[in-house]
């Protein structure tokens, strides 16, 4: 009895404190409803904003410029040798922390473009152009110092003979990506002797696959599909021929190495593969996954976009992404062994899925509504891992090829394993852009994307459209009754947000500019990567249509996007002409049917629905895009889109403007030269190539009878 007492009693003291305890919580929180009390997360949860994400890339940045000098030394002094041309052979390359050209610098090579095209800072490019710039300069120094000596720096060596695809591949696909967008670079003599190896000096299977004889003879690494394969593709379309040869090349790689390494039943690759053994043991090592994931969108990204074999690969990817997600940590971590959860957290891992997952939603090929919280949780984990001065903690350190479990739960993880830069760098300029394009906001405390920004504050909310995916809900402009220009198009059109992103912009930012605006206001609702299909289908101009009045002018801009597939990848293409003839196909993201029209019946949508509303219509042809013919003239659009659009334009009765014409004609006498800075990439416009395009637009309205032209200055 006095035992049950004693039991009593100490269960009543429990009681009474946990009462006390979740007492002082209710009362601390008795305005809080209890659904809306905040976890302890162990890291950042929420949408990080592109300020605090930059500024973590920043601190890697200056981390690297410190310690990756780009200087030869006499190794026996140290001193620096600035003259090139009779080289000792005891010069080196300066050592630093990190070699200026393993595989894992060519990833951060790679890396740095992409946080340049996604910042703007030319810091970023400023660190790829120096390095590569450095290398191309002493490229042929070291190796007649080679020659001469019969020996010289050990890493060098490794630049001129490369002995695996470690030495040659991810280098090599930075040097083409950087090639192919500054022309001044002089990397052709080491792109050149990088591929030689990769095509004509790696150890292949019977079948041409890439292999090692290491630790077996006719051994397949997952690691080798990005050491290889992005640089081979990228070569079709660095190469002046053989183009489709080294797309198809790649594409064939891909499919080897996934035949015999991608396990179905898991969604998975294993890690490595050895032709002469009968088992197949599967160690789903996470960076390798990483290095598989990463080829297949390096691969996406090199393709023409309507290339035999693409879907393929979306396909793969697609599939690929939906296992590994199932893996993510509730921390946002992927772990070193994916499967195993007694494994440790790997950083390099986690940020090059965050990466591809955030490049897959920013190129169409993926769902932003179902992985960007994904990609968002994968960065808010990968943050946690950059210190103070800019290191990367947590990653792997290099890591062979094992059969057994204990290699990987047992491999050291060391802030100067450089495989974490690249990644980390890669997945904060892709989560940067991802942020651009689509608007994640808390509700019912966790993250959702949105392809409209929502402006409630409420913690908890139904989805609400402006009509604007930059907010400006259509119509709002309005002063008073008087009139309103809408317009819609595509990036060339408003690239982005309309504020310069990336230094691209749209011609419709600057429209407004040329108008008397306390008499008309202009609004600019197009949106980047729509086509006239895609414009229509997904409703933004169903939220356009009902602010047009009777008093207003709609211009209509579409073109640029209206090619590729109908129904795979971004799927956004019309049937080309004017014509009503259609095409019902099998839409590959969901598997439900769409009826496509031709480009010019969705032109007559938009110009016979602001009709009926007493609007006036102007159509353009499409921007001139920075292509030109071999006897120097600019390739017009007029046997294609621009043709259509003037020819529906008079069908219908409403006002033309030759776009494409008028600015053509002012890049051929600025000549090639000068119309390089005009645009950032092919297609996309600085400020200066869209103001131009705006210029263009006014002028061809000033050629019409239209009554806008009363509204100009």
């Amino acid at each position: 009895m006095k035992q049950l007492v004693l039991i009593f009693i100490f269960i009543s003291g429990l009681y009474s404190e946990c009462f006390a305890q979740n007492r002082k919580t209710e009362i601390n929180d008795s305005n809080t409803p209890l659904h809306l009390m905040q976890p302890e997360y162990k890291i950042p949860y929420g949408v990080p904003s592109g300020e605090k994400i930059k500024a973590d890339m920043d601190r890697v940045c200056s981390y690297l410029e410190q310690c990756t000098p780009a200087q030869v030394v006499d190794k026996r002094t140290n001193a620096t040798i600035s003259d090139y041309n009779n080289l000792p052979a005891e010069a080196q390359l300066k050592r630093g922390t990190f070699r200026l050209a393993g595989y894992e610098w060519g990833v951060t090579y790679s890396a740095m473009q992409i946080a340049a095209d996604a910042t703007g800072d030319k810091r970023y490019l400023d660190y790829v152009r120096e390095r590569f710039n450095f290398l191309s300069t002493v490229f042929p120094h070291f190796k007649k110092a080679y020659y001469e000596h019969g020996t010289t720096d050990g890493q060098f060596i490794k630049i001129l003979k490369p002995q695996a695809l470690d030495d040659a591949g991810a280098v090599c696909a930075a040097m083409i990506k950087a090639q192919l967008k500054d022309k001044d670079l002089n990397l052709k003599e080491m792109i050149e002797n990088y591929l030689n190896f990769i095509l004509y000096k790696e150890h292949r299977l019977s079948d041409g696959t890439l292999a090692r004889n290491r630790p077996h003879k006719n051994t397949l690494w997952l690691d080798d599909m990005y050491m290889g394969i992005p640089a081979i593709a990228w070569m079709g379309r660095y190469a002046g021929d053989n183009q489709n040869n080294y797309y198809k090349e790649a594409i064939r790689q891909i499919k080897q190495f996934s035949d015999r390494m991608f396990v179905p039943e898991k969604g998975l690759f294993r890690h490595g593969w050895v032709e002469s053994s009968s088992e197949r043991p599967s160690f789903f090592w996470a960076r390798a996954n990483g290095w598989a994931m990463l080829t297949l969108c390096d691969v996406l990204d090199a393709l023409p976009s309507n290339y035999t074999g693409r879907d393929e690969i979306v396909r793969l990817l697609r599939t690929h992404i939906e296992n590994v997600t199932s893996y993510q940590s509730g921390d946002g971590f992927w772990r070193q062994l994916l499967n195993r959860n007694d494994s440790y957290y790997e950083t390099s891992a986690t940020a090059i899925f965050t990466y591809c997952i955030a490049h897959a939603i920013n190129n169409g090929w993926i769902d932003p509504i179902a992985y960007g919280p994904v990609a968002t949780l994968g960065w808010q984990a990968v943050s946690t891992k950059i210190n103070a001065k800019g290191e990367v903690e947590g990653t792997c350190v290099g890591t062979g090829m094992a059969f057994d479990a204990a290699f990987y739960y047992y491999r050291p993880v060391n802030a100067h394993a450089a495989h974490g830069y690249g990644p980390v760098l890669m997945a904060g300029g892709e989560m940067i852009k991802l942020l651009k394009s689509y608007f994640p906001k808390m509700n019912d405390s966790a993250v959702q994307y949105y392809a409209e920004i929502q402006t409630t504050k409420a913690p908890i909310f139904a989805f609400a459209s402006s009509g604007n995916p930059a907010n400006r809900a259509p119509g709002t402009s309005r002063k008073g009754k008087k009139p309103v220009i809408f317009t819609i198009g595509d990036s060339t059109v408003k690239c982005g947000g309309g504020q310069g992103e990336n230094n691209m912009w749209g011609w419709g930012s600057f429209f407004e500019q040329f108008f008397d605006t306390t008499r008309i206001t202009v609004e600019n609702h197009a949106l980047g990567g729509r086509s006239s299909r895609t414009y229509y289908t997904e409703g933004l101009w169903d939220n356009v249509l009902p602010a047009v009045e009777n008093v207003d002018f709609v211009i209509v801009d579409f073109g640029h996007n209206d090619g590729g597939p109908l129904n795979t990848g971004r799927a956004r293409a019309s049937l080309p002409g004017v014509g009503e003839e259609s095409e019902t196909v099998v839409m590959e993201r969901n598997g439900g049917k769409e009826e496509i029209f031709t480009f010019g019946h969705y032109l007559r949508l938009y110009i016979r629905q602001a009709k009926a509303k007493g609007a006036i219509v102007i159509v353009t042809s499409h921007t001139p895009g920075n292509r030109w013919t071999n006897d120097g003239k600019v390739r017009r659009c007029n046997e294609t889109y621009g043709k259509w659009s003037k020819e529906v334009a008079e069908q219908e009765g409403v006002y033309y403007i030759d776009l494409n014409e008028i600015t053509a004609q002012k890049y051929e006498t600025d000549g090639k030269e000068k119309t390089n800075g005009y645009f950032v990439d092919g297609v996309h416009n600085t400020k200066e190539g869209a103001i131009m395009n705006a210029e263009s637009v006014v002028e061809g309205l000033r050629k019409t009878d239209c009554t806008l032209n009363q509204y100009l200055k």
